[in-house]
């Protein structure tokens, strides 16, 4: 066969492959579409929103999700092979009603739409969407898919579509099919929530379930129940859920854990799967562990090669694993945007227990639930979970994978309390250990004076300290990629063991002189950046902002963020005749206000962690002024749940406020709002608090 046949033939082939592909590919979205549009469950064909709804900013009229597990035979090669089908479908009909809800619903995203062929030109697999738009006159129009783009970067989706001339009062009527096949039977677990954003008149959940596989669901906090009933080679699993109220508006929630939902599995197996057993299993993954140490080893016999305090090798193994050179080497992150870099994969893991083992060193691996959704034993999956090393000292150290500024014995507060499960070898690790209000600590303290020359304006002095979870918000702000570069640039992290390790020592270096040379522009564009934050955050005019680094908080040794800052700020003080109003409670930051309909309160109570946060003003008097209003700011609630305390006095020509609020508990049973809302609304009149500088 010559070249230029093979390849008219190969080409022949193409077209005739493309013809198979979009022949299936206008049958199989036909025929959904009339499974969708034309012949849809009576619920969707509904345009009227219930009165009580009227005022509501969009409505779901309907709300439908479909899942079907079957088998297939198709041929693989010539023989026949038996292949396991899952269908998934979405389909929602929603009544928008004002222009919030169009902005919210002008633009949907959503995965590519893909259609796959078999031998036979049969639709083997399929993802199909649709989308049109009912005007209140019953005219219909259908959105062209041909007009998506992608996404933006970081989305979970892949395209993304404008819906056009969508209007209030417009119907938004949008479904997404999906065929898939695999030659092994899918076991899932997942959970649904029935409440959202917007109220459901009408919502059915369907599952059809194969007969070698099994349903197990669980509705919690009021959700109903399913219904059964014998279908085809299976069973169907029903849930209708009418006239469903939007979520309600509340402060400090976790949605799993109060709002009416199902939790569900798919599995072989007549019996519910024990999930503590499963994380063990999965916890079993972490050996036999292979994983390549020369670079560890080489840095612990460089520096530390005789060392037997188990907490300073841990320590040490965690910073090095931190360290941009080290992600360079194990992780292949670039260097040069350290703070850009997400938590390190689960390859840390393997490769500080790797040491350990090597080293004899006792710990344990757990699997740790989040507090957003519960127990291990309540989960219908794993998704919510995360590993931490324990490494059992006394008293016993707990890694989790590195972030920028992450350390030792510390892992996201959603984890704090919860009963993690080890492998079944290991004793029960108990519950991780809480954090405290005094751990998790912000501290400001200010020096005020009125501006020379005009004294309608505060300078502000400030030095900040900030620890535990709240130090976070604060590192981001402030420290640079510089900064953190800088703090690395120690001679253990130096060792050239190898080629590799010379050529990314060598890379780190020069990141660090390229930052070193634009230094003045990259602080620049953070005190450019930070006079933004601080004019939200104080609803002030912010002028002549400067800010000093006095330590970046990287290390357990100085585990605290502090930087002082000063800057000129407008809108604080007000002119009353000769006198001047100043009102100092707005240098704490707008507080929590309780809205009249989150008074009342039926659900628990569930915040991050426990925190303080520690104010203290302190005011030069001018000559010639004298104070009045210091009343404003005396306050003291505090109870079981926490509270705000807060002082004004007059030392010689000096104002001196100290203010100091604290949450005492990461969880409240709803008994308990009572309590928090009062010193809540203290440090609302606390911030709504003035004084008066007044001429005698």
């Amino acid at each position: 066969m010559t070249g230029s046949m093979k390849t008219t033939i190969l080409s022949l082939i193409s077209i005739l492959f493309c013809v198979h592909l979009v022949t299936a590919q206008t049958e199989v979205e036909k025929k959904i579409r009339e499974e969708m549009w034309e012949r849809p469950a009576p619920e969707f064909k509904t345009t009227q929103v219930p009165e009580k709804w009227k005022n509501e900013s969009a409505v779901l009229l309907a709300l439908q999700r479909e899942y079907i597990s079957d088998y297939n035979t198709k041929l693989r090669g010539i023989s026949p092979t038996k292949v396991f089908v899952q269908k998934l479908s979405l389909h929602f009909r929603i009544k928008v009603q004002d222009k919030a809800a169009v902005e919210d619903f002008s633009e949907i995203e959503f995965n590519n739409k893909s259609v796959k062929t078999n031998l036979f030109g049969k639709a083997s697999e399929y993802r199909v969407i649709g989308i049109k738009v009912i005007k209140p006159n019953a005219t219909e129009k259908e959105v062209d898919l041909k007009a998506a783009v992608k996404t933006d970067a970081g989305s979970s989706s892949e395209l993304k579509i404008a819906v056009p001339n969508l209007e209030p009062g417009d119907i938004l009527d949008y479904f997404i099919a999906i065929r898939d096949e695999d030659l092994s039977i899918s076991e899932f677990g997942d959970e649904e929530t029935l409440e959202g954003k917007y109220p459901i008149v009408s919502q059915t959940l369907r599952y059809r379930i194969h007969r070698l596989l099994n349903f197990h669901a669980a509705s919690l906090y009021g959700a109903p129940s399913f219904k059964t009933s014998a279908e085809g080679e299976g069973t169907s699993y029903i849930l209708r859920d009418q006239m469903r109220e939007k979520s309600p508006d509340i402060l400090w929630n976790y949605a799993y854990r109060t709002s009416p939902q199902i939790r569900y599995m798919i599995r072989k197996g007549d019996d519910k799967p024990d999930m503590k057993k499963q994380a063990q299993s999965l916890l079993s993954y972490f050996s036999p562990n292979t994983s390549d140490i020369g670079f560890m080893m080489d840095f612990m016999r460089g520096n530390f090669k005789n060392e037997k305090d188990i907490r300073k090798i841990v320590y040490e193994l965690y910073y090095m694993l931190r360290n941009p050179i080290y992600l360079r080497a194990y992780f292949n992150v670039p260097q040069g945007k350290p703070l850009d870099v997400g938590a390190a994969g689960n390859l840390f893991f393997y490769l500080v227990t790797k040491y350990l083992d090597k080293h004899d060193i006792d710990h344990q691996m757990i699997l740790v639930p989040s507090r957003r959704m519960g127990a291990i034993s309540t989960l219908s999956n794993f998704q919510s979970c995360d590993f931490v090393l324990k490494v059992n000292t006394k008293p016993a150290i707990y890694i989790y994978r590195p972030t920028p500024f992450g350390l030792p014995n510390e892992f996201p507060e959603l984890f704090e309390g919860m009963e993690g499960v080890s492998t079944s070898s290991r004793a029960n690790p108990g519950p991780m250990p809480k954090s405290t209000m005094e751990q998790n600590s912000t501290k400001y303290f200010i020096q005020l004076s009125l501006h020379p020359g005009d004294n309608t304006k505060l300078d502000l002095k400030r030095t900040v300290e900030a620890a535990g979870h709240n130090r976070y918000y604060h590192q981001y702000r402030v420290v640079t990629n510089y900064d953190y570069l800088k703090e690395y640039d120690l001679p253990k992290y130096q060792v050239q063991s190898s080629h590799l390790m010379r050529d990314i020592i060598k890379d780190y270096n020069k990141e660090k002189i390229k930052y070193e040379q634009r230094i003045t522009q990259d602080y620049n564009d953070r005190d450019t950046r930070l006079t933004k934050d601080i004019e939200n955050d104080l609803d002030v005019k912010v002028s002549a902002y400067k800010l000093t680094l006095k330590n970046p908080g990287m290390w357990d040794s100085s585990p605290k963020v502090i930087y002082q800052d000063e800057f000129t700020a407008e809108n604080l003080t007000k002119k009353a005749g000769p006198n001047l109003i100043l009102e100092l409670g707005r240098l704490i930051e707008q507080q929590t206000t309780i809205k009249d309909e989150q008074k009342n309160r039926r659900v628990d109570v569930y915040m991050d962690y426990p925190r303080s946060y520690v104010h203290e003003f302190t005011l030069a008097i001018p000559d010639g002024y004298k104070v009045e209003g210091l009343e404003n700011f005396n306050s003291k609630v505090e109870n079981a749940t926490g509270g705000f305390v807060s002082t004004a006095t007059l030392e010689g020509n000096k104002l001196v406020i100290k203010a100091r609020k604290y949450y005492l508990k990461n969880f409240y049973p709803a008994a308990e709002w009572p309590s928090i809302t009062e010193f809540l609304n203290a440090s609302v009149n606390f911030y709504n608090a003035k004084i008066l500088l007044k001429k005698p």
